[in-house]
């Protein structure tokens, strides 16, 4: 039972870290854009970043689906790696992290 417990506070805990860390670095993003819906996600993603990006804003973009891709600031293209080809949402955060450490200026 004690052991039990040790690892309930060590998972809150490092649960309370992480939503921290990630908290911060949704602090340093002052635009975030979410695109959800069943069809046409990746498209309008790609679209929404393309308009920022042309209004002169610093943007990084992650499209999902088959192909998941992270969109860089210059337009380039890095495939998103997934550990057991499946999506989750250590991505998401993985994104988060990433913008803000290119302090970009929105992330969609």
């Amino acid at each position: 039972m004690y052991v039990f417990a040790v690892l309930c506070f060590f998972l809150l805990g490092a649960g309370v870290v992480e939503n921290f860390l990630h908290q911060r670095c949704l602090r340093q993003i002052p635009v975030r854009v979410h695109v959800n819906g069943t069809r046409g996600k990746s498209t309008t993603t790609r679209l929404i970043a393309a308009s920022l990006r042309a209004g002169g804003l610093r943007v990084i973009a992650k499209t999902t689906g088959t192909a998941a891709r992270f969109i860089m600031e210059d337009g380039s293209e890095l495939p998103v790696a997934r550990s057991g080809g499946r999506a989750n949402i250590s991505e998401q955060m993985r994104v988060v992290r990433l913008a803000a450490r290119h302090r970009v200026d929105a992330v969609v």
